[in-house]
């Protein structure tokens, strides 16, 4: 067993890679406990599981600049179905957990006089359930011509699960309206000597986020991305993550 400490993670909501600001984060996963004690009990509750629930918290050191912290968090409380993806380590291929979220509290100052600036988000997931994956894409390289992404073995998609993705675009430059169509493709084996497309995201122009999804029965189990772009001088870097539930 690998005993490791937090460092070098990659925490994106939206459009917005904050890892940068971000002082802690916690993710957790809970159920409700519902009570099926009956009258016959011999003096021992009785409990069963019931809805599961998703839960973040998020303390920054505050950026009001335009497209940083305060400028993307602030229009997001209440916002159901935003993209959240908190990965283990920024590398390609590392942990990775995405959910749809709502935010639903911003404390866009909490710090006293002369300490750092400060700022708090909490929300909880909104649609779906947090799902365990894998970063198949970092955003720390900006892409200016379409390629593909390095496959993962993510595994096979039983009946009645559904492989989810995220994708985050995180910058776009460039003239002649720069585009990037973003793909998630599986196939049998590491090489992809014949992918087959799973998920097509909507053609991305700007900053932001999109969800995706697709239901099983699949039986490839590696997985990655393809992109295309266009425009003149185009530049963009973006993240994606996904995984099975």
């Amino acid at each position: 067993m690998t005993i490791q400490f937090w460092q070098d993670m990659s925490i994106l909501v939206a459009g917005l890679e904050i890892a940068g600001n971000a002082k802690s984060v916690n993710l957790s996963t809970e159920v409700t406990p519902l009570d099926v004690t009956a009258l016959n009990t011999t003096g021992w509750v009785s409990l069963i599981g019931g809805q599961k629930s998703g839960s973040v918290d998020l303390t920054l050191m505050q950026d009001v600049a335009t497209g940083s912290v305060d400028d993307t968090l602030y229009p997001l409380l209440g916002v159901a179905d935003t993209p959240h993806s908190i990965c283990t380590a920024s590398a390609d291929g590392s942990k990775a957990y995405l959910f749809r979220g709502i935010p639903l509290s911003y404390s866009p100052i909490n710090s006293p006089v002369g300490d750092v600036a400060m700022g708090q988000v909490s929300g909880m997931s909104s649609t779906g359930g947090i799902v365990r994956g894998k970063l198949i894409h970092p955003g720390s390289t900006a892409r200016t011509s379409s390629s593909t992404g390095t496959g993962r073995q993510l595994g096979a998609v039983v009946a009645g699960k559904s492989l989810y993705a995220a994708l985050h675009v995180l910058s776009v430059s460039g003239t002649s309206t720069p585009t990037i169509t973003v793909k998630v493709q599986s196939d049998d084996n590491g090489s992809f000597t014949t992918p087959t497309d799973r998920i097509t995201f909507t053609a991305a122009t700007a900053v932001g986020a999109q969800w995706g999804s697709v239901a099983g029965a699949i039986t490839d189990d590696y997985w990655r991305i393809s992109f295309t772009i266009s425009g003149t001088n185009p530049s963009f870097l973006f993240a994606v993550t996904a995984g099975i539930l």
